[in-house]
């Protein structure tokens, strides 16, 4: 009676009643709140600071480069591809040539070789500087035959020189002395200057390979050549001219799958080389 006494009296004051502890839950003046019902407070999130992670730099593949085209000089001449000779007669040439291949094995080669044994180097340089003199009528009318006046005039003043000075030919003081180079020209070569094609291919008996022009040109070559007229020159110039190239020969057969081609293919090259230095000498 007193707790229905003191909550009316508490009602009239205009008071209101709040639970204090458990005393006005066991009195059951208030009911009890539920667990389940009660306010959940939530809680502030603090967000940890995340540790960053190095960055490792992976490294970067290169894209090959494209590579840039070589700009070609305009203005520079390509070099040309010499033709093959026509060689319609292949079988007498082959003919001719295993004929003159077993005349250097036999004959010449042995004796180039005692040759050089008993000629130093020195004394066969002087003889191959001699039979050029004698060569020198025959490269000037050349010369003049295909209009080269500068040319023809230097195989002059090398004849009066070298004729004097050097001992009827034996040493080269215009070459030496004064850089005076001869004109390595024929008329093989001179016919080429004219415009005439080296026709055939061709390889004769003693005398080796050939063409069509040059083989027109031989007889004037020969008869201009002073050399032609004393006895036996032509042969002590060829065993002197072999003494000083032994083993050129050898090695082209040694490389060459087929010694005939390649002989014939030399051939040309030095021949077209040859042209093409006279061009280009001022």
């Amino acid at each position: 009676m007193k707790a229905i006494c003191l909550a009316g009296f508490f009602a009239l004051a205009g008071l209101s009643l709040q639970p204090v502890g458990g005393v006005a839950r066991a009195a059951g003046l208030v009911a009890p709140i539920p667990r389940g019902d009660q306010p959940t407070v939530e809680q502030p999130k603090v967000e940890q600071p995340k540790a960053e992670q190095p960055k490792v730099k992976q490294p970067e593949a290169k894209q090959p480069e494209a590579e840039e085209p070589e700009e070609k000089n305009p203005f520079e001449k390509e070099e040309e591809v010499a033709p093959p000779l026509a060689d319609p007669l292949i079988g007498m040439n082959r003919s001719f040539y295993h004929i003159n291949d077993k005349l250097y094995f036999w004959v010449l080669r042995p004796v180039a070789k005692s040759y050089k044994a008993v000629l130093p180097q020195r004394a066969r340089l002087g003889v191959a500087n001699f039979f050029s003199n004698l060569g020198t009528p025959m490269r000037l009318v050349s010369c003049l035959c295909a209009g080269d006046i500068e040319g023809s005039s230097t195989e002059l003043v090398r004849l009066g020189m070298n004729t004097t000075v050097g001992v009827l030919g034996l040493y080269d003081p215009a070459k030496n002395w004064l850089k005076i180079e001869m004109r390595d020209t024929d008329f093989g070569l001179c016919f080429a200057q004219w415009g005439m094609g080296p026709g055939w291919y061709f390889t004769w008996p003693l005398l080796g390979p050939s063409c069509g022009r040059d083989t027109l040109a031989l007889p004037l070559n020969m008869v201009l050549n002073p050399a032609t007229f004393l006895p036996g020159a032509g042969l002590i110039q060829k065993v002197n001219y072999t003494s000083l190239h032994l083993g050129d020969y050898e090695d082209l057969q040694r490389n060459a799958l087929d010694p005939y081609v390649a002989l014939r293919d030399a051939y040309n090259q030095h021949r077209r080389y040859e042209l093409k230095k006279l061009e280009r000498t001022p």
